[in-house]
């Protein structure tokens, strides 16, 4: 769980701009067909019945099975530890959204299959390619009972520009906003600099959450905080914060929209990090449910009474290079070094089953829109299968490049990266290379995402990312081109750039997804990183709920509304 929380809470939330691109806005219009809805594939159910093998399949698992009844209330655990801050505009990780979700809306609704449909807002218009109308639903209240106005929406998007509000949202989702205003008494429109075609998915996140104007500007910076406050539409309203013990939600027995009215009465967030605490506590019934299982806890929760899950996500682990002069700066010693990793072994025993072995960082999860194209484009390229001939063919073609040693730094203390690294290590010395692992404090380490000069001894370093937790692949993608700040490695292949920028400007679904495909084959070729598993959601709930959602969606879907009695 510390691997996720250095991403997470670093990259979430320091870097809006990890996740896409500085010079060009980052979002996508429209929603994806329908993708299936399952709880079968990849879930065990029951003490001591057989477990099926989790696989590819499940990365088209987005709910667990529906609930039945209601329930009074039930614990749910955030892994990551407690939420910083609950204000939309500085819940960038885990732990904050996972609690905001269920409270603050935005505009736009991403679904448990991460398709966007209208949220606060009743309609999507694109005016032009640089006009975006959103037609506001009239009815909407905020938990105190007061209307939610045009007002409410211009005031809550605009702090993302605001500087001195400190916005984690602002870079780079809100970089191409020219202006935003109130065209009507249920309509606002946003103006563009240039045509953006992430801006609108990207509404369907705290970036279009919308908050109570007064509320907001009553509370100041205390908005969010335990003594502060928060004051929104959702689901489930705000009912205490004890901190370091516990978040408390009520029930909005008012709440708009009767179909995703909640089905408990209350909920309880804890935050245990410590992972044999969580187990036992999950275990025991102290907790009902978690999302983020560890791997090491995965073959106990099968055993357990309640019901373990996988499903889609957006997340992808890889070795990412640096902008270091040495070997890898060959793509042949990279390209062995890739086809020597047996993946495989990786999902299965480093992530306790919990990943799919992966030879690019864009995963299913991700297809938000055009999904067939993108499967396709994924049937095309080359299997994640170990090639060890192929490897050494081609460090005889490197010659003396494959002759230097290869350096990876991971953090001391995160499981899952140390035994991924030396799983590489192993691999790599039966073909002849040298690769050493270095092992880092959590605070050195940190530094690597924003440092180049703490970079500067390493040739790869490992990560774990997630594209923004929205299903649009370019954001991802975006990150292997001179257009990021983040392009560790300095790769400027002219397709992946080129597709990137042209893609992001691109609003038709299924030319965009070409783009990306583009893209995304030109970065499996170059090759631009070693990609090594893609990441499944994984979600136990305890005996007495069901419900809830099976896929990253839970980042922004008022997931926990769905969670009742079996």
């Amino acid at each position: 769980m510390v691997a996720k929380s250095i991403k997470r809470n670093l990259m979430r939330r320091r870097t809006a701009i990890t996740a896409g691109v500085l010079a060009l806005g980052v979002a996508a219009a429209g929603c994806g067909a329908d993708a299936p809805r399952s709880s079968d594939t990849g879930a065990s159910t029951g003490a001591g019945t057989a477990a099926p093998a989790v696989g590819a399949a499940a990365q088209t698992v987005y709910t667990t099975t529906a609930a039945r009844g209601e329930v009074d209330s039930f614990t749910w655990n955030l892994p990551n530890g407690e939420p910083a801050s609950l204000d939309w505009a500085r819940a960038y990780d885990s732990s904050p959204n996972q609690v905001l979700s269920n409270m603050c809306e935005s505009l736009m609704r991403q679904q448990p299959d991460f398709s966007i449909v209208p949220g606060l807002a009743e309609s999507f218009e694109q005016a032009d390619d640089r006009t975006l109308v959103y037609k506001l639903r009239s009815g909407v209240r905020f938990w105190d009972g007061r209307a939610m106005t045009a007002d409410d929406v211009v005031f809550s998007l605009s702090r993302h520009m605001d500087p001195d509000q400190g916005s984690f949202w602002s870079t780079p989702f809100y970089s191409n906003v020219r202006s935003i205003e109130k065209t009507g008494d249920l309509e606002v429109t946003v103006k563009l600099k240039r045509p953006d075609a992430v801006f609108n998915r990207m509404m369907a996140t705290p970036a279009g959450v919308v908050g109570q104007q007064a509320f907001v500007e009553a509370r100041g910076r205390r908005y969010g905080t335990p003594n502060g406050g928060v004051m929104c539409t959702g689901p489930f309203q705000l009912d205490s914060w004890k901190p370091g013990s516990s978040v408390a939600l009520k029930r909005n027995d008012a709440y708009w929209d009767a179909e995703h009215k909640a089905k408990a009465g209350a909920m309880t967030f804890r935050f245990v990090t410590d992972e044999s605490t969580m187990i036992g506590g999950l275990q025991s019934g102290e907790l009902d449910g978690t999302f983020q299982v560890p791997p090491a806890g995965v073959s106990q929760l099968r055993s357990a009474s309640g019901t373990l899950t996988f499903g889609a996500s957006t997340e992808w682990f890889a070795f990412r290079p640096t902008e270091k002069d040495g070997p890898l700066k060959d793509p042949r010693v990279m390209r062995a070094l890739s086809l020597v990793l047996d993946r495989d072994s990786i999902a299965r025993v480093v992530f306790g089953g919990a990943a799919v072995a992966a030879g690019t960082p864009i995963q299913p999860g991700a297809y938000g829109y055009a999904r067939e194209v993108f499967a396709a484009a994924a049937e095309q390229l080359p299997a994640p299968t170990p090639d060890p001939d192929a490897a050494k063919a081609l460090l005889a073609e490197a010659g003396a490049a494959a002759r230097q040693p290869i350096v990876v730094a991971v953090p001391a203390d995160v499981r899952t990266y140390n035994q991924a690294a030396q799983t590489l290590q192993d691999a790599a010395r039966q073909i002849g290379l040298e690769v050493k692992v270095e092992s880092i404090s959590t605070a050195q380490f940190t530094n690597l995402y924003f440092d180049k000069g703490a970079r500067a001894p390493y040739d790869l370093f490992a990560v774990q990312q997630y594209g923004a937790g929205v299903a649009e692949p370019l954001i991802s993608l975006s990150e292997f081109t001179p257009l990021s700040a983040y392009n560790y490695g300095q790769l400027r292949d002219p397709v992946v750039t080129r597709s990137v920028e042209q893609g992001l400007a691109t609003y038709d679904d299924e030319k965009r997804a070409e783009l990306a495909t583009r893209a995304e084959k030109a970065l499996v070729d170059a090759p631009g990183l070693i990609p090594v598993v893609n990441l499944l959601t994984s979600v136990y709930q305890g005996p007495k709920i069901t419900g809830s959602v099976a896929s990253l969606a839970y980042l922004y879907y008022p997931w926990a509304a769905d969670v009742g009695a079996p």
